[in-house]
């Protein structure tokens, strides 16, 4: 049995946008992920970035679109919590910095010689 052709093009019109629509709900939904957000993905980075000066840190799933909070364990075994917004990085809610090199500098002596010795062994590679 022969499908008559308005028929089909009717089916793959339809078929269509059924598909652009699922596809187009898939990616709204992956926008709204904890994970797609961008002050997760910037946290995540900026602390992968500095992870020779820290002993862990976890970004938490639980997040909002506008803001991003980390569990972080220092050198010296101190655990903090910061957080990153509009406003920048946060101690805990306290004072807020621009950048996570600032906020680590300033609460870990350790993160500093670390950092400096890890400068050095780079510079005496090239």
């Amino acid at each position: 049995m022969s499908v008559p052709c308005w028929m089909m093009r009717l089916y793959n019109r339809l078929s269509s946008r059924a598909e652009w629509r699922r596809k187009h709900l898939q990616h709204t939904a992956d926008m709204d992920s904890p994970t797609s957000s961008f002050y997760y993905n910037e946290l995540n980075r900026a602390l992968s970035e500095q992870s020779f000066g820290l002993t862990r840190y976890e970004v938490a799933k639980q997040c909002s679109p506008h803001e991003a909070t980390a569990a972080v364990t220092l050198l010296e075994g101190t655990n903090i919590k910061v957080s990153l917004n509009t406003r920048g990085y946060q101690l805990d809610g306290g004072q807020t910095y621009e950048s996570i090199e600032g906020l680590l500098q300033s609460i870990s002596s350790m993160y500093g010689q670390k950092r400096d010795e890890t400068i050095i062994a780079r510079l005496q590679g090239l």
